[in-house]
């Protein structure tokens, strides 16, 4: 019994020095326990367990969701604030270089190049509006799009864990062995889900591990898979088209909401996604549309004069900063004068001084200052989503330490124990050739 038990405890050491680096193994070790008879009747292997802190797998799951859902974040995040380049390149820089145009023609009303230069400048700022407004659009459209391709892996996880409970219940309830690499395999799938969705988990008496959203929805009972859906609604995103709800498909096909912060990446998309992304984009609404009513409110004065002697038409045209347009073409159109005479600049310097000008659409700010204020709290937003992610990363590789720490396969450890049950082999092997020797004595003595 002591050489068959020390042989079976070798092939776990064995299997444990095997997947050192395999991803999600967990260690594991026989039980030995002492044949219990009046006599002694030796050993035997009672059972292969693995080493498992299941509080510390909890917090792995949870930490796991956390920082995949920060580092969504941080990208989605990243993108926005490479629509806000800072220097000449920016929006802002756009708005200084219009103004300073409009102040070049308040010093030569009537020069066509100057005329000419300011309706360049103003088709150009009108092109980084209506660029930062798609680039918002098309950020929230990849966000849309990765939430639904997060509901698609989550739905072959879901039915993988509940593939691998009916293999560990059908396995532990027919040998009455704990089906040890099955239940690694669950844990690597749950830990793939948990980066997609925060979920919880509940061990059921035959094995099986039920598993639920944050919010309590069913994902997971028993052997049975719940199916996630991410369908096309009713709320139309920056550019135009539909945006996807997500969420439990029901048994009358209906969507059950999975909560409004479900975590994971894709819990941390949807709040790009319908949070900060439209925020984002209303603001610079706000700020291109006030941009062209004050540009045409001092265009079309009715003391305003072109020219020839007009009255100006509408500088900008547009409803937002997605389709801010320069409505006028032709330079001789600029209202620069309040009188027929063509050197008047009162118009052009009403124009200019727009610059420096306070709106109270803007919270008391200039157009240049709102869009200081925009930029600097994406900036703001990035660098938290920089640090969060950082943080909880961090966080995630001490949690991951704790668990290697328990379940991990440590070479010295397996190395001491191979050496442990090679020298217990050998004694046993020992004890039989004694007592092979000491049985010949005898019989020799008998004859």
């Amino acid at each position: 019994s002591s050489l068959i038990a020390q042989q079976r405890a070798l092939q776990v050491n064995g299997n444990n020095i095997a997947n050192v680096n395999t991803p999600g193994y967990s260690r594991q070790r026989a039980v030995l326990e002492a044949v219990p008879t009046y006599a002694g009747g030796g050993v035997r292997v009672s059972g292969v367990e693995q080493t498992v802190d299941r509080f510390v797998e909890t917090r792995l799951l949870g930490q796991s969701s956390t920082s995949a859902g920060a580092s969504a974040r941080r990208d989605l995040m990243q993108s926005v604030q490479d629509l806000f380049p800072v220097g000449d390149a920016s929006v802002s820089g756009a708005v200084q270089d219009f103004f300073a145009a409009a102040n070049a023609l308040s010093a030569h009303p009537e020069d066509l190049a100057s005329r000419n230069d300011l309706l360049d400048r103003a088709e150009a700022l009108a092109g980084k509006l209506r660029g930062a407004a798609q680039g918002l659009a098309s950020v929230q459209r990849e966000a849309d799009d990765r939430v639904a391709a997060g509901i698609a892996d989550a739905n072959t996880l879901l039915s993988r864990i509940a593939d691998l409970n009916k293999g560990i219940k059908l396995e532990e309830g027919t040998t009455g062995t704990t089906a040890n690499e099955l239940r690694d395999q669950r844990r690597t799938a749950l830990g793939d889900l948990a980066k997609l969705i925060g979920i919880r988990t509940d061990e059921n008496a035959d094995g099986s591990v039920d598993v639920s959203t944050t919010s309590g929805v069913t994902l997971v009972s028993g052997t049975d898979a719940k199916q996630l859906a991410a369908r096309l609604g009713a709320t139309v995103g920056l550019d135009g088209s539909v945006l996807h709800d997500v969420g439990v498909v029901a048994p009358d096909n209906t969507l059950i909401p999975i909560g409004s912060a479900p975590g994971g990446e894709i819990g941390a998309r949807l709040g790009v996604r319908d949070a900060d992304v439209p925020a984002q984009a209303a603001s610079l609404d706000t700020i291109a549309t006030t941009l062209r009513d004050a540009v045409n409110g001092v265009q079309t004065d009715p003391a305003g004069r072109d020219l020839d002697g007009l009255v100006g038409t509408a500088f900008f045209a547009g409803t937002g900063a997605a389709d801010l347009t320069v409505a006028l073409t032709d330079p001789r159109g600029i209202a620069a004068a309040q009188s027929a005479n063509p050197n008047d600049n009162a118009n052009a310097l009403a124009l200019a001084n727009l610059q420096t000008a306070t709106f109270p659409g803007l919270s008391g700010q200039s157009i240049a200052g709102a869009l200081g204020t925009l930029q600097a709290g994406i900036g703001a937003d990035v660098r938290d989503a920089k640090d969060t992610a950082t943080v909880q990363q961090g966080l995630l590789q001490n949690v991951q330490a704790q668990r290697d720490a328990v379940s991990g396969v440590s070479l010295e450890e397996e190395f001491t124990d191979l050496i442990r049950f090679q020298r217990a082999f050998q004694a046993s092997a020992q004890l039989i050739t004694v007592g092979d020797n000491m049985l010949e004595t005898l019989i020799g003595m008998v004859r």
